[in-house]
């Protein structure tokens, strides 16, 4: 939690009925700009203390807020909510208790910019005060430091009061999965192994369980097949949502049985342009929660291995070295014809598809089975300079493949190659029996 200076004194001010209304704005802003402007002025104008006296008001909401969850107080947590919005009352109560079954080591909210739409002040009146708001937290072994998501709360000032009348007013106006948590989107249940945490609705505690089994069988496998170091947790959301963080399963990710969506201890636009990656969830189609295996969240799970190395690599690796280690999988399984044979339609069918490497833009759009080119490409690399190297050239590709240059210096320094040199081996390539 912050410290905010003056917070006492504010919050006296504020429950004294100090309350900025749109329509004393713009009295103040019309007085001012007719009166003459004073050459030295220490005290501060209407407008001024107005604002100062909201913004703690709010920042003493959001700490009492975050307090609560950290104490287990629902009526703390449920204080400064708006009694006459009942479905938000109850929205909230559940949020409560998700956030409570989770179990954070850390949790904060803090105010970002004040936003404004006229429809919303219309409809909540002229003390309404619209707010962007970062939340900030860490779920245990899962995220290695605090991570940020956003939301978009909606105050109404009452009886010199502020309130939480709205909490989904902005969400259109927010970046991609705000406001789309799986604590969020209703009630949880939590099932955890000692490196896995799965997320289900309520209830479904056999299909939560399954899927921990096949996490911990797909967390070994990528232990096994990948040379990364990684001791961190696997966090899995399966819901029956076709909307969550970025994950969206009803339009053009509707074939894909899952999505390893970033999270950010920045997020892009706040300190960077990027943002700063810190780990990545697995979220599961609803439609293919119960074809759910260790080779899916095998391939996944290598995506949030390597997900905190910079997120610049292309595509083709990031997809290739995912596919790498699930066909290994497949492979100890099932023995090695099953990847030869696939290997030699990939190479047949697949290759001659394209002219060049799958690109990043378009890529998961792409018709052609651009994983399994993708997959050739990594598999080519290991056998030309190994598995360990493969790992070192995606460690140097996440962090600093920032255009195509870097990218290919990188490659060729790396393994004699650059993208064009190595799509041109690959359309020669022949499976190695």
């Amino acid at each position: 939690m912050r410290r905010w200076p003056g917070l006492l004194l504010a919050v006296l001010l504020v429950s004294g009925g100090v309350v900025y209304t749109v329509e004393q704005r713009e009295q103040d802003l019309r007085a001012r700009a007719s009166a003459p402007t004073p050459a030295r002025t220490t005290k501060p104008s209407r407008i001024a203390a107005a604002v100062a006296a909201r913004r703690v008001a709010i920042d003493t909401i959001l700490v009492r807020r975050a307090g609560a969850v950290q104490t287990g107080d629902e009526q703390q947590f449920l204080a400064d909510v708006d009694p006459l919005n009942k479905k938000l009352v109850a929205a909230q109560k559940t949020l409560f208790a998700n956030l409570m079954e989770i179990g954070f080591t850390e949790i904060g909210y803090s105010q970002a910019e004040e936003r404004f739409n006229p429809a919303l002040l219309k409809a909540h009146g002229r003390t309404t005060y619209l707010v962007r708001v970062l939340m900030r937290y860490q779920i245990p072994k899962v995220d290695f430091t605090p991570v940020t998501t956003e939301l978009g709360y909606t105050f109404v000032a009452r009886d010199g009061h502020w309130l939480l009348t709205a909490d989904n007013e902005l969400d259109p106006d927010l970046g991609p999965g705000a406001h789309r948590e799986a604590w969020d989107l209703g009630r949880i249940e939590v099932q955890r192994a000692p490196r896995v945490m799965v997320l289900v609705e309520k209830g479904d505690t056999v299909r939560g369980r399954a899927i921990v089994r096949a996490a911990n069988e797909g967390l070994a496998e990528v232990t096994a097949y990948w040379p990364l170091t990684w001791n961190g947790s696997v966090l899995v959301i399966a819901l029956d949502q076709t909307d969550v963080r970025d994950a969206r399963f009803a339009d053009e990710d509707i074939e894909s049985a899952a999505s390893t969506g970033s999270t950010f201890s920045s997020l892009p636009g706040q300190d960077t342009a990027d943002g700063t990656v810190a780990g990545g969830y697995i979220v599961i189609n609803p439609n293919q929660r119960d074809h759910v295996d260790e080779i899916l969240l095998s391939h996944e799970i290598t995506h949030v291995v390597t997900a905190a190395l910079g997120g610049y690599e292309p595509l083709w690796l990031a997809e290739g070295a995912a596919e790498y280690v699930s066909w290994r999988g497949i492979e100890a399984i099932s023995g090695p014809a099953e990847v030869l044979k696939w290997e030699q339609e990939v190479a047949d069918t697949a290759v001659p598809q394209l002219s060049s490497l799958p690109g990043d833009n378009g890529f998961y759009q792409n018709t052609t089975d651009v994983y399994g080119v993708s997959w050739l490409a990594v598999r080519y690399l290991v056998h030309r300079i190994g598995l360990g190297k493969v790992e070192e050239l995606y460690e140097d590709m996440a962090r600093n493949g920032i255009d195509q240059a870097s990218r290919d210096r990188i490659l060729l320094a790396r393994t004699g190659l650059t993208e064009a040199t190595l799509w041109t081996a690959l359309t020669t390539y022949r499976p190695q029996r």
